[in-house]
């Protein structure tokens, strides 16, 4: 309890002496903060707080607004540098980008391709698996591994990062990207002799093309590498009702039914893809040779049994001429018995054949215009042996041997 006659100060509990009139505290000259409520203090220091932080979040923001606009510039030196073909200078530009924007993605990825380019594929595997192991299903990392691994001729390692660029994510065009990706992946494992795989990914290619006459012509060529003609036909076919006058969609139905022998057809094809370009030598060639077998077939469907004789008469004479002209070149005199020998063997068998082949006989025995096409096959195979690639006329013959069941058909 104070002593008596002082008393208490109300406002800051301080003793006032007796006799004062103030409180020697309250009253005693003070700056403006102190003069404040105390609320009115913590307020004000809240909000000169604010403006710290504020001023403060500014200038952090535009530091990192000027590393960003650093790392742009940068970075579209090294487009720039790369579009012109100078990717040692892009390297340079992508570094100098990353250190202003060290975990931009982009930039790193067009980093690895800069190094691809400049054939520092170390460099370029290391910052892309990198890459992968934060974005393992990145479509354009994975095709750039798959690329990399490729040219290392790690065939299973290729394999694998193409199909999961296959499969993986793309920001940009996902269908189109995923699309190009397995052409690509087709075309290295037809590169690598891998045709069976190769086949696999065109059929699953193929349900995905888009309406495009140049795109379908060039998965039909590459059933053709395959060796699966009838697929192969469909895309040019398909190909041809997109643009009809793509001549290497014609060449390419010409080739497709030429292997399946359908020589109509591909006379057919083989004609209009000549009409097109006729600097085409190899449609040229073929057109004339599906002429020929067309014109010397006997086995051609619709044929009388008059005319299937005939030619199998004038098929016979002319291997025989062939066999003996190439005799001849050989120093072989066919007159002479032999006991050995390619041309021997064929000739003996000729001598017992050639009676029965009249058209009286073939007429009464259409049965025997196998047996003699056999023998001309013979006959054709042995000259070919000894004395190399024959007229296209017997080229004819021995194309007719070999695709006799699918011509009967």
């Amino acid at each position: 309890m104070p002593p008596e006659g002082d008393r208490l100060c109300p406002r800051c509990g301080q003793l006032i002496p007796a006799g004062q009139a103030g409180c020697p505290v309250c009253t005693r000259p003070q700056g403006f903060l102190w003069s404040l409520e105390r609320e009115t203090l913590v307020l004000l220091s809240m909000v000169l707080l604010a403006i710290f932080f504020g001023v403060t979040g500014f200038t952090v923001k535009r530091y990192h607004a000027s590393q960003q606009a650093l790392g742009g510039r940068w970075y579209l030196k090294g487009e720039a540098a790369l579009q012109a073909n100078r990717p040692e200078e892009a390297v340079d530009d992508f570094h100098t980008a990353l250190v202003y924007a060290r975990d931009n993605t982009l930039y790193q990825k067009r980093l690895a391709e800069a190094l691809v380019k400049a054939n520092n594929l170390v460099e370029a595997k290391a910052y892309l698996q990198t890459l992968w192991v934060r974005q393992p299903g990145d479509g354009a990392v994975n095709l750039e591994l798959a690329r990399l691994s490729g040219d290392a001729h790690n065939i299973p390692e290729a394999i694998r990062y193409y199909q999961n660029a296959v499969f993986g994510v793309w920001e940009f065009n996902p269908e189109g990207n995923r699309r190009d990706v397995r052409l690509e992946l087709s075309k290295f494992l037809l590169a690598e002799g891998e045709r069976n795989a190769a086949e696999s990914e065109l059929i699953a290619l193929q349900a995905d093309l888009p309406p495009d006459a140049s795109l379908h012509t060039q998965v039909g060529l590459m059933f053709v590498q395959v060796e699966d003609y009838r697929r192969a036909l469909n895309e040019f076919q398909q190909a041809l009702k997109l643009d009809p006058k793509l001549e290497g969609a014609w060449a390419g139905a010409g080739e497709a039914s030429y292997q399946l022998a359908d020589f109509t057809q591909a006379r057919r094809y083989f004609r209009r893809a000549i009409e097109l370009n006729p600097r085409n030598q190899e449609a040229a060639m073929k057109f004339e040779m599906s002429r020929l077998i067309i014109d010397l077939d006997p086995f051609q469907r619709r044929l009388t049994q008059k005319e299937r004789g005939r030619r199998t008469i004038e098929n016979f004479q002319r291997a025989l001429s062939h066999l003996k002209q190439c005799a001849q070149s050989r120093g072989v005199n066919l007159q002479i018995q032999q006991s050995t020998g390619p041309f021997a063997s064929v000739y003996s068998s000729v001598k017992r054949m050639q009676p029965k082949v009249s058209r009286k006989i073939l007429r009464a025995n259409p049965d025997l215009i196998p047996n003699v096409m056999d023998l001309v096959m013979q006959m054709e195979e042995t000259a070919q042996q000894a004395c190399g690639v024959p007229p296209p006329p017997d080229q004819a013959l021995l194309m007719i041997s070999h695709t006799r069941g699918a011509t009967e058909r």
